[in-house]
């Protein structure tokens, strides 16, 4: 996607609504991701993405776009790619994540709006709506008293 203010604003709204997901993505082994890429297992990589999301994201708002890539050579550190797909609310937004030792980076592909907004504001405005309410409420346990 072309880099704008607006492509800029959306990317930050996915990273930020993304954090916890990443981290429990990161909890797999990266020989993993790999192997199930170099063998096309892409059905163990939509089992992890599900289960990285269900603590976060209503079930199916989410997913694994059935692509992945990764990079492993002699020089770096290894890095994989993951498609994903998010929809909730009329909003689509197609995504790669790129996961690797040092980062975890966002590329956005494409999002697309069932009912736009007056003005491309107004989409991201949409978008972060949608994200929000694909959340799951966050319950807090009350500690021990006394």
């Amino acid at each position: 996607m072309k880099r704008t203010q607006y492509s800029v604003a959306r990317v930050e709204i996915i990273s930020t609504h993304l954090s916890e997901v990443i981290r429990d993505l990161r909890l797999v082994d990266v020989a993993d991701y790999i192997a199930f890429i170099r063998c096309e297992l892409f059905g163990n990589i939509a089992d992890i993405v599900n289960s990285a999301t269900e603590l976060t994201f209503y079930p199916d708002t989410l997913i694994f776009g059935l692509g992945g890539e990764y990079t492993l050579d002699w020089n770096s550190s290894p890095r994989v790619m993951l498609d994903l797909e998010f929809s909730n609310m009329g909003v689509n937004a197609y995504f790669r994540l790129t996961l690797s030792a040092e980062s975890a980076e966002i590329d956005l592909h494409h999002v697309r709006f069932a009912d736009t907004g007056n003005s491309p504001a107004d989409n991201t405005a949409l978008l972060a709506s949608a994200f929000e309410d694909a959340r799951l409420p966050q319950f807090i346990t009350p500690g021990k008293i006394g």
